[in-house]
């Protein structure tokens, strides 16, 4: 094996359930029967296995590393400590909050009522003479955990990498147009999706290469067609 080939990240695709082990409670899964079985269906999310990337930390890091070591076919149930898991809690994450900064957000804070502020998830957990107490810890932080495992496969063609690459970062914008010629993946947007997403663009590619899989982004000649006649008629 040289060494570019070595460097190389992995795809794999893979199946999980995640459960909390002081109530021995299920809080995620990628089975959607599993899912129904333990109360936290949502008609929103999209079940089925999972693509990740090595490397990429799209899980915690104790279950990233023991995926890399299993095989594919294998099932593997992975523990994890409070530290490994979301992290010890924190006293100085629970704050208290005036009443009147809810009342002014048109906000009623009721106990159990998940809020966001300065970019961070708190949940209510009492209201009390003009005072708001929110948790700012994750809700799994000081909590065991366990992940059950299964390696359904690694993506190793590079067509299908470049099929998954697309699915995975860029089937969720509108037009975006893929087309895959020579295991090259070529990805079409419009001019000021490419102008727009340039590092999040330029990030992927870098990850893509990292996989065996060169990207070439095109700009659609129709958007840009429409983009020239607005502008041309608004000059008139």
């Amino acid at each position: 094996m040289d060494k570019k080939e070595k460097n190389l990240k992995k795809m794999l695709e893979i199946d999980f359930v995640g459960k909390e082990l002081l109530n021995n409670s299920i809080f995620d899964t990628t089975m959607e029967n599993v899912a129904k079985e333990n109360n936290i269906y949502n008609k929103e999310k999209k079940y089925g296995s999972i693509i990740i990337i090595t490397g990429e930390k799209e899980l915690l890091e104790k279950v990233e590393k023991e995926i890399e070591k299993m095989k594919v076919g294998e099932e593997k149930i992975v523990f994890l400590n409070e530290k490994e898991g979301f992290g010890e809690r924190k006293g100085d994450y629970v704050r208290i909050l005036p009443l009147k900064v809810f009342q002014e957000q048109k906000i009623n804070p009721v106990p159990g009522l998940i809020i966001n502020t300065g970019n961070m998830l708190g949940k209510v957990q009492s209201v009390s003479g003009g005072r708001v107490r929110v948790d700012f810890n994750h809700p799994l932080a000081g909590r065991k955990l366990e992940y059950k495992i299964k390696l359904i496969k690694e993506i190793k063609n590079i067509k299908e990498k470049a099929e998954k690459i697309f699915e995975k970062y860029y089937s969720q914008i509108p037009n975006a147009k893929k087309e895959i010629k020579e295991n090259i993946l070529y990805i079409t947007l419009s001019s000021s999706e490419i102008k727009g997403l340039e590092k999040i663009n330029n990030s992927i590619k870098e990850l893509s290469e990292k996989l065996g899989v060169k990207i070439n982004f095109v700009e659609s000649k129709d958007v840009k067609n429409k983009e020239k006649t607005i502008v041309d008629k608004n000059k008139k």
